[in-house]
């Protein structure tokens, strides 16, 4: 039988654009990872010989997508808070650390695949070349998000590497249960986000 990976819909392109024809059949596909560089040239109706003159391996294919993922996600992260600014209120640290999980969780759901791709076996290797000269990046807004809680007195001890550990196993853990359709994970994204941010914050107030 014929995977996922493999089921690549004909699209129509310019073939002067097919770098960008590749990368966009790879971010419609059910399983990015699965990927293969001869697939999405089928998929595309052109030779394998053409997408390689683009993409020298398939590697070198999944970092720009994963790159692309990680700027989907920093826009998604800037709509939640402005990192430059500090939170005004303990309410308002309360809430840029829902909105933060409500964009992650959100995201998750709206783009599986890439988002297996981008948080995977190959995490490291993308996160670190996904924006290596721009600052700030998305592993930056949680950190931010716990600084203003203690800023503002809604936790008592300035937030280490250990609590914003804790904080993003909680959210990429519901994520993961909600991807696996674990029944108890598939309430609202902004209910189960609340109730992430609500343990987060009762955990690193003990």
């Amino acid at each position: 039988m014929t995977s996922s990976a493999q089921v690549l819909p004909l699209r129509t392109f310019h073939h002067g654009n097919l770098r960008q024809g590749l990368i966009d059949a790879a971010l419609r596909a059910p399983d990015i990872e699965g990927l293969s560089l001869r697939q999405l040239a089928a998929g595309l109706g052109v030779t394998a010989a053409a997408a390689y003159r683009h993409f020298g391996s398939r590697d070198d294919l999944l970092f720009e997508v994963a790159r692309i993922g990680f700027g989907r996600l920093q826009r998604c992260f800037e709509d939640a808070f402005d990192l430059s600014v500090s939170p005004s209120s303990p309410k308002e640290a309360r809430q840029r650390l829902f909105r933060l999980a409500q964009a992650y969780l959100q995201f998750a759901d709206d783009e599986p695949a890439l988002w297996r791709l981008m948080f995977g076996a190959q995490a490291e290797v993308y996160r670190s070349t996904a924006f290596p000269d721009k600052e700030p990046d998305s592993y930056e807004y949680l950190p931010a998000a716990l600084m203003g809680l203690y800023q503002q007195g809604v936790i008592s001890a300035q937030p280490n590497e250990q609590a914003a550990l804790f904080a993003w196993s909680a959210v990429h853990g519901a994520a993961t249960l909600r991807s696996g359709r674990v029944p108890g994970a598939l309430i609202p994204i902004a209910e189960l986000a609340e109730l992430v941010a609500k343990r987060v914050i009762q955990a690193l107030k003990d």
